[in-house]
């Protein structure tokens, strides 16, 4: 490999998009369907992309958003908590990391980051010498069904009890079934932004941004589980063979009971044909861990590069000093 030269663009080159949308380490969010699901409700003019090249050829690509609120800039690779950490097309990665790295934290100061965070995903999340040096990093942790022995293995490998969840809800009238209609989409954010409001989550992404998300090319599918006519919960996730990931939910307390919302996971292990479902990060809710272990998930922990901050005027160090303050009191 010759010396590498790292570039951050406002775009992406059909060479940078084909990286992306192929390299190791790559995810549903760093395909174009999914960046062009996000122009659709964030500016297209905040988009960073950091590209390691050697010669000619990119070799390695961080592709992310700036967020901008109360006059302060943070960098996020994609929404947080999306996997989308570096991707490579070369099997000489340290020192294409380490240039994407070093021309992030140059664009950083050049701009006045407030700080941010990138949500590392294949290599990067395994291997330590693709991190970058000395960051702060934190870690939170996915859970994943391990399919690779079959959907009957992964049955077989639960609880009496946890097999007697997965039956109920067919035995209650819950009827599940892959979303084929706009309409049923609606159904699920409406219980998604209901879910939303009892967990108190402060920002919610328009009903245009996910219906973008089950328009082809992307690969999003919509599993809905109804009792008659009624919607009682719904999961938007991404299938590949590798890897199915549910990314987002809506449920109504009404599907409790039933067990709508296991059965529609059960469903869509049977029928996703991945190697494994990843049920995503459970936001420090015990309840929501012990669901997920109780369905024979096992955790991961996922490394999250946390960026510093180069605040330049008293109003940004407030920011950055308020900010650091929330978060170590919801940290107790």
């Amino acid at each position: 490999m010759n010396t590498l030269e790292a570039r951050c663009l406002a775009d992406r080159p059909a060479e940078v998009a084909r990286l992306l949308a192929t390299g190791a380490g790559r995810s549903f969010a760093t395909g174009e369907a999914f960046e062009h699901a996000l122009d659709r409700c964030d500016p297209p003019g905040d988009r960073r992309c950091f590209v390691a090249y050697d010669g000619a050829s990119p070799v390695a690509a961080l592709a992310g958003r700036i967020e901008r609120r109360l006059g302060g800039a943070w960098f996020r690779a994609q929404p947080h908590g999306t996997p989308a950490g570096p991707v490579f097309a070369t099997d000489d990665r340290a020192a294409a990391a380490a240039a994407i790295w070093s021309e992030l934290s140059r664009v950083a100061q050049d701009e006045g980051w407030l700080g941010g965070d990138v949500t590392l995903y294949g290599p990067a999340a395994t291997d330590r010498t693709l991190w970058p040096a000395g960051a702060r990093m934190r870690s939170d942790h996915a859970h994943v069904l391990d399919l690779s022995s079959g959907v009957d293995a992964w049955r077989a490998s639960l609880s009496n009890a946890g097999r007697r969840v997965l039956a109920q809800a067919g035995k209650r009238g819950v009827i599940i079934e892959r979303s084929v209609t706009p309409s049923e989409l609606a159904a699920t954010y409406a219980l998604f932004r209901e879910q939303a409001r009892r967990w108190g989550l402060a920002r919610v992404r328009p009903l245009e941004f996910y219906r973008s998300l089950l328009d082809p090319p992307n690969p999003a599918s919509l599993w809905i589980a109804r009792i008659g006519k009624r919607i009682v919960s719904g999961i938007l996730g991404f299938v590949s063979p590798e890897e199915t990931y549910l990314w987002w939910s809506g449920s109504s307390p009404d599907a409790r009971p039933v067990r709508a919302y296991p059965a529609t996971i059960d469903y869509i292990a049977a029928t996703c044909g991945s190697a494994r479902v990843n049920l995503g990060f459970s936001g420090g809710q015990a309840r929501l861990t012990e669901f997920k272990e109780g369905l024979g998930a096992r955790p991961i922990e996922v490394p999250i590069v946390e960026l510093p901050a180069h605040a330049r005027t008293p109003w940004h160090q407030l920011l950055v000093f308020t900010r650091a303050q929330v978060r170590r009191a919801r940290s107790r």
